[in-house]
C-alpha cells in the first residue's frame, strides 16, 4: 500500500500497528456466509490493520455501558480491484463492520481512489460479544491523485490533533461528522465544520435527498412503461414534484 494514509490521520506512532490481515483470519474466527466468503477470496487483494487507539496507548479514556462500546478504534485498511469498485467498496467495509465488534473507521481503496466509511453499532442484546450495526456512513469516492479544497478540508478534520479526544466516543464520532460533512460537501460545494446536533440533522437530510433519488429512478421505470398520456403527465409531475424536493433539502444543507 505505497499511498501513506497516515499523513492524513497522523496517528501517533505508538498507536500504530502497520500489521498485514489474512483472509485466514475472517475464515478461522467468523462463520461468513457463501456470498461472503466469495467476496472475501475473490475481491480483497489485501488487508492492513493500520492502528489500533486504546486507553493505554492514546491515554483517551473508554466508554461502556450496557447499549454502547466505545473501548478500542481500529483502522484498517483494504485493497479491492478497481472493477465495480463503488459497490464492492461499500460491500467489503460491511464486511469487516460487521464481523470486528470494535468501532472501526474502513478505507477501502485502489491505485487512484479509497473511500471512507464508518458506522453507529450497539451491543447486541442477546450476545453481547457481537454488535448490531444501526447505519453505516460512506463517503463517496476520494481521488489520490489530486485534490481540491473539499477534499483538503476532509483531510484535515480526519487529523488526530484535531478531533474531540474527551473519550473514545468522541473520538469516534469525529470521525462519523468528518464523513458526514465531507457528503454534505459533496452537494454543498463547501465543506464545513458541523457539530455533533448538525450533523445528525445533515445526516437525516443525506438520507432523505437518497431515498427520493432512489424514487425518482422507481418513477422513471413507470415512465417507460406507461403507455396512457394522462398516466405519463401525473408520472413526470410527481418526478419533477420530487425532484423540487431534492433542491429544497440542498438549500437547507448550505444554510
Amino acid at each position: 500500500m505505497s499511498f501513506n494514509y497516515n499523513h492524513i490521520l497522523n496517528i501517533p506512532d505508538r498507536c500504530l500497528l502497520n500489521k498485514r490481515l489474512t483472509k485466514a483470519f475472517f475464515l478461522k474466527n467468523f462463520q461468513l456466509s457463501t456470498i461472503e466468503k466469495k467476496l472475501l477470496n475473490t475481491n480483497i487483494e489485501r488487508m492492513e490493520w493500520l492502528s489500533s487507539i486504546k486507553p493505554s496507548n492514546s491515554n483517551i479514556n473508554s466508554v461502556k455501558n450496557t447499549d454502547i462500546a466505545f473501548e478500542e478504534i481500529q483502522v484498517i485498511i483494504c485493497t479491492i480491484p478497481k472493477k465495480d469498485f463503488d459497490t464492492n467498496a461499500e460491500k467489503t467495509a460491511i464486511l469487516f463492520q460487521k464481523y470486528i465488534p470494535y468501532q472501526l473507521m474502513v478505507i477501502i481503496e485502489n491505485d487512484t481512489e479509497f473511500i471512507v466509511n464508518t458506522c453507529d453499532k450497539r451491543i447486541n442484546q442477546n450476545d453481547s460479544s457481537k454488535r448490531t450495526i444501526e447505519h453505516h456512513y460512506f463517503t463517496s469516492s476520494v481521488s489520490k491523485l489530486y485534490k481540491n479544497d473539499i477534499t483538503e478540508s476532509f483531510f484535515k478534520s480526519l487529523d488526530f490533533s484535531g478531533l474531540n479526544k474527551t473519550n473514545l466516543e468522541t473520538t469516534y464520532k469525529s470521525y462519523v461528522r468528518a464523513v458526514i460533512q465531507f457528503q454534505t460537501a459533496m452537494i454543498t460545494g463547501k465543506f464545513e465544520k458541523r457539530n455533533q446536533l448538525r450533523s445528525d440533522k445533515d445526516m437525516i437530510d443525506l438520507q432523505t435527498i437518497e431515498s427520493i433519488e432512489n424514487d425518482i429512478i422507481s418513477l422513471k421505470s413507470q415512465l417507460k412503461k406507461e403507455s396512457q398520456m394522462n398516466g405519463k403527465v401525473e408520472l413526470n409531475i410527481e418526478i419533477q414534484n420530487k425532484r423540487n424536493r431534492i433542491e429544497t433539502i440542498k438549500d437547507r444543507l448550505i444554510k
